[in-house]
């Protein structure tokens, strides 16, 4: 299994060698199902809004290590990856049976390497202080705030 970073970083180089192969002999022909599949690939994971846009293999190698004491599956790894969800809602639709396996306080955890390791660009994770406003609502344990929001807080 290949996670949407890897399939990225594996079409761009794909796309690199074909562009100096056609360099080399402008006859060269690729299929044009294949370039166009390549092109909107490419396009959907480079866009702002997907998390592969911006991870480094740094990044998902600390992630990996940090999830190994879970007992999480491959593909619910793979999953924490690709979608980097930002809420205990999120969590539970991509890990199975979860409320059976993890109780509030891993979720919570969970959420915490996924946001510090993962980052959103430009933003940051912080657990809401205690007695603040939807501090019951678990799906807003943990908030993204941008890095700019933070520093004028400082």
């Amino acid at each position: 299994m290949l996670s949407n970073y890897e399939v990225l970083a594996l079409l761009r180089e794909m796309d690199e060698k074909q562009r100096e192969q056609a360099k080399i002999n402008p006859n060269v022909k690729f299929a044009e199902n294949l370039k166009t599949i390549q092109f909107e690939v490419i396009q959907n994971l480079s866009s702002s809004e997907s998390p592969s846009s911006t991870q480094t293999p740094e990044q998902i190698e600390t992630t990996l290590t940090h999830l190994k004491n879970y007992n999480l599956t491959k593909s619910e790894k793979l999953q924490l990856i690709n979608l980097r969800p930002q809420s205990i809602a999120e969590l539970e639709l991509i890990i199975e049976d979860c409320e059976d396996r993890f109780g509030m306080d891993t979720l919570r955890e969970l959420i915490y390497i996924i946001g510090t390791n993962l980052p959103m660009p430009g933003k940051v994770v912080r657990c809401l202080e205690s007695g603040a406003e939807f501090l019951d609502d678990e799906s807003m344990t943990f908030i993204h705030y941008p890095l700019e929001q933070l520093e004028h807080q400082l």
